[in-house]
C-alpha cells in the first residue's frame, strides 16, 4: 500500500480554497473604505502614519524572519494587514514613533514570540491598542477641543446620518460606520468572516447600552472591533456556538468598559479579554466524540 505524508498546518483552516495570501488580499480591500474615509476627515495626517505604520510592520518582520532564517514571509500579505489596522486605530495627533513603536510590539511581541501568523492567542492590533494607552496615556488620549465653544468633541450632539456616514471624531478608523460595515460585508461575501461573532457582539453591546440609559447609535470603535477583531481566526473560537458566545461576552464586556468604566476604548479592551477565554470556550462548544476500545 503507498503511503503518503501528511502536512497538517495549526488551526484556523478556512475552506472554499482561501489561502492565506488570498485572505489577507480581501482584508486589505476590506479595510480600504474605512482607511479612505479617515483620509477623507484628517487628511494628510493619516498618510504618514499609514507609511510608518507598514513599513514598520514590513520591517519588523522582515529583521525577525531573517534572525530565524525564514523565507517566503512578504507573500502572505500580513504585515501590511497588520501596519493599516494599526492606523485605523490611531488618533492622528499622536507623534510619529508610536505607530512605530506599535508596529513592532504588534508584529514581534503579540505575534512571533508565540508562533507567528495564526499562532498568537490575543489580537495583535487590540493588544497594541491597550499597550499603548498604557504605557503613554497622555499622548493616546489627547482631548480635542472645539476651538469656537470649548466643548469637548465628545459633547457635541453628532446627527445619526453623520455618526453613519462619517464624522471627524475618534480614531482614524472609527469616524465612519458606513465605511466599516461596507468592508465588513465584503468579506463575508467573499467566505472570509462569518457574521455570527461580530453581529451578536454589536446586537448585544447596543442591548446594553440602551439599558444604561445611552442613546444613538454605538461609537464606531465598536464596529471597527467587532467586525475586524470578533472574526479574527486565529484568536476567536472556530465552532458556531462558540463564536456566538464570544461575542455576547465581548459585548457585555465592551459595554461595560465604555460606560461604566468612562473609556471609549472598551472594545478593544474586551477583544482582548475574551481573547483569553477563546481555548475555554473552544473546549466546551467542540463535539466529543466517544471511542470505545475493543479488547484484543
Amino acid at each position: 500500500m503507498e503511503s503518503k505524508t501528511l502536512n497538517i498546518s495549526p488551526a484556523p483552516h478556512i475552506k472554499r480554497g482561501l489561502g492565506v495570501n488570498i485572505i489577507m488580499l480581501d482584508y486589505i480591500i476590506a479595510l480600504i473604505p474605512a482607511l479612505g474615509a479617515g483620509i477623507y476627515f484628517y487628511k494628510g495626517d493619516v498618510i504618514k502614519i499609514l507609511i510608518a505604520s507598514v513599513l514598520t510592520s514590513v520591517v519588523a518582520e522582515a529583521l525577525w524572519n531573517k534572525f530565524v532564517k525564514k523565507t517566503n514571509w512578504i507573500t502572505d500579505l500580513s504585515p501590511i494587514v497588520t501596519g493599516i489596522m494599526l492606523t485605523l486605530i490611531m488618533p492622528t495627533y499622536v507623534p510619529l514613533w508610536i505607530p512605530v513603536v506599535g508596529a513592532i510590539f504588534a508584529t514581534i511581541i503579540v505575534k512571533q514570540f508565540f508562533g507567528g501568523l495564526g499562532q498568537n492567542f490575543m489580537n495583535p492590533v487590540a493588544a497594541t491598542k491597550a499597550f499603548l494607552i498604557a504605557s503613554w496615556a497622555a499622548v493616546m488620549a489627547k482631548p480635542v477641543v472645539d476651538s469656537a465653544s470649548g466643548a469637548s468633541a465628545a459633547e457635541k450632539v453628532v446627527p445619526l446620518i453623520d455618526q453613519i456616514i462619517g464624522q471627524a471624531n475618534g480614531s482614524i478608523g472609527e469616524v465612519s460606520i458606513l465605511a466599516l460595515c461596507v468592508g465588513g460585508l465584503y468579506l463575508v461575501l467573499r467566505g472570509v468572516i462569518s457574521l455570527r461573532g461580530p453581529v451578536t457582539f454589536l446586537v448585544v453591546a447596543f442591548g446594553m447600552y440602551s439599558y444604561f440609559g445611552k442613546e444613538g447609535l454605538l461609537p464606531g470603535a465598536f464596529f471597527l472591533a467587532a467586525i475586524f477583531m470578533a472574526s479574527d481566526h486565529a484568536t476567536t473560537p472556530m465552532t458556531k456556538v462558540g463564536q456566538y458566545i464570544f461575542g455576547l461576552a465581548a459585548g457585555v464586556c465592551a459595554a461595560i468598559i465604555a460606560v461604566k468604566g468612562f473609556n471609549p476604548e472598551g472594545p478593544y479592551y474586551a477583544i482582548i479579554i475574551i481573547n483569553l477565554f477563546t481555548p475555554l470556550i473552544e473546549y466546551f462548544t467542540t463535539k466529543k466524540i466517544k471511542v470505545k476500545k475493543e479488547v484484543a
